[in-house]
């Protein structure tokens, strides 16, 4: 091996070192939080924008590598919800296993839904997932005897870990932290994988990613599958959380939006991105709601999306791209 190559070699692995520092001090810093604060409407921002993390870097396997972006994604979301919750008031069954009945549900829904819709392109995928996100949305709030319809169902408050209800607002920071933290590792996983390159070039060229050989179609489903099954999870944990839900709350349009939005503003594509993005909109739409909410109707909306608008506008690839570049000027190494 030239000196060359082992100079290179040696470059890329103290690029690495710094990288895997840099996360376990960010995950450490998260952690040490319910620690340190105690007010209860902070750590409820913490916990939203921990779950909305999670629930965008769900998503962002889908949007940002494949570049299938849907807005169908509340659906899973309230599947995960609605099938927990219903497992455990009709039949006693424990959160833990509904959650994975929920996903498992997502799973095979999503699966079903791309084979019928992953042949489609650009602006006809996007909006045929608005329109199953919107029938789902629509048959919970018709079928009343098995959803509550409109008025929801309420889950009765009985702490305990089988439950997956506390009451203490800083377990569920910590379960939401490591919910986080293993969609973090999930993809970063995929993103240095033969999977998430096949999933990047079919993004960036469709027909010269199947000019390759690669089976485009079977890879898409799947990886829309496993955003769904992890999307459901989060909307588990959220039902178990605020001890309610409703189609409007785990199933409206807007939840998929924001989905959508946490992940570009934080950089699409990314393993951080979404989790920057995250932290960001759910911070500026707690206060928004706090401080403008009183004042004339749809002043909140208006403030947040020019919020929004500027960021994006500045910043066209996101929030975590252009920290990472100022991080790099100025220690000489990127996170």
């Amino acid at each position: 091996m030239s000196e060359r190559s082992v100079s290179n070699s040696a470059g890329a692995a103290s690029m690495r070192l710094p990288r895997q520092i840099w996360s376990i001090a960010v995950f450490a810093a998260l952690a040490s939080l319910p620690v340190i604060v105690g007010d209860p409407f902070i750590l409820n921002m913490i916990m939203m924008s921990l779950l909305s993390a999670s629930a965008a870097l769900a998503w962002n396997l889908s949007g940002g590598y494949a570049g299938q972006l849907s807005l169908g994604h509340a659906a899973f979301y309230g599947i995960g919800a609605y099938a927990s919750t219903l497992l455990f008031l009709k039949a006693g069954i424990s959160p833990l296993l509904g959650m994975l009945v929920g996903a498992s549900i997502s799973a095979a829904v999503a699966i079903v839904l791309g084979m019928i819709t992953l042949r489609l392109k650009g602006a006809f995928f996007v909006m045929s997932t608005l329109a199953f996100g919107a029938v789902i949305h629509i048959s919970a709030i018709n079928f009343r005897e098995l959803t509550g319809g409109a008025s929801g169902l309420a889950i009765p408050l009985q702490p305990s870990a089988l439950n997956l209800t506390f009451a203490s607002k800083a377990v569920y920071v910590y379960i939401a932290l490591g919910l986080m933290a293993a969609y973090y590792a999930v993809t970063l996983l995929i993103a240095g994988s033969k999977l998430g390159y096949s999933l990047v070039a079919f993004r960036e060229n469709h027909d010269a990613a199947r000019a390759l050989g690669i089976r485009t179609l079977p890879i898409r489903i799947g990886i829309f599958a496993l955003s769904a099954a992890m999307t459901s999870l989060c909307g588990t944990l959220h039902a178990q959380y605020f001890l309610y839900i409703d189609p409007d709350s785990v199933m409206g349009l807007s939840l998929s939006l924001n989905f959508a939005l946490m992940a570009i503003v934080g950089g699409l594509g990314t393993a951080y991105g979404p989790i920057i993005g995250a932290a960001v909109v759910t911070c500026v739409s707690l206060a928004m709601q706090i401080y403008l909410g009183n004042q004339i109707s749809g002043l909140t909306q208006l403030a947040y999306s020019a919020i929004v608008i500027v960021v994006l506008l500045a910043m066209p690839g996101g929030l975590g791209p252009a920290l990472r570049e100022i991080l790099g000027r100025r220690f000489g190494w990127r996170p």
